[in-house]
């Protein structure tokens, strides 16, 4: 196993792990905002497990024009998190097989919506539900 941290601010450490096994690998974000010690860790897994938040929804929890507190609290939630058009690329930058969606936020988005991840990414793309499961390797 190998961690390293991420960017979730102001919550220090933030961290986003590895596993490496016989099978096969795979990371996990953790709480995230875009950041190149994630893509540097996850490179070349078989599956890199990350959160994600709909910038559209936080949107409309805080619409404009907003005072100066909710316009923080809204860059807050869109920093520090990784929003839907971010995750694709990203992983396609540390070479993934396959990306699963987590931590999606909101938990009610429409299914489709997850689907834009897909943008800038080559690879498998799974919108996690509870209890999925997901194999590593070539078996």
């Amino acid at each position: 196993m190998s961690a390293t941290l991420v960017q979730h601010a102001p919550v220090f450490p933030a961290l986003a792990f590895r596993f490496n096994t016989d099978d096969g690998s795979v990371a996990f974000s953790g709480d995230t905002g875009p950041t190149g010690n994630l893509i540097e860790l996850a490179q070349d897994v078989d599956v890199l497990v990350h959160e994600v938040i709909a910038r559209e929804w936080v949107g409309r929890l805080l619409p404009a024009p907003r005072d100066a507190a909710q316009e923080s609290l809204f860059q807050h939630l869109i920093n520090v998190h990784t929003v839907i058009e971010d995750v694709g690329p990203i992983a396609e930058r540390a070479r993934v097989r396959t990306l699963v969606l987590s931590h999606l936020v909101p938990g009610n988005w429409p299914a489709e919506e997850w689907q834009r991840a897909k943008n800038g990414f080559s690879g498998t793309l799974v919108v996690g539900q509870d209890l999925d499961r997901i194999g590593v390797g070539t078996t």
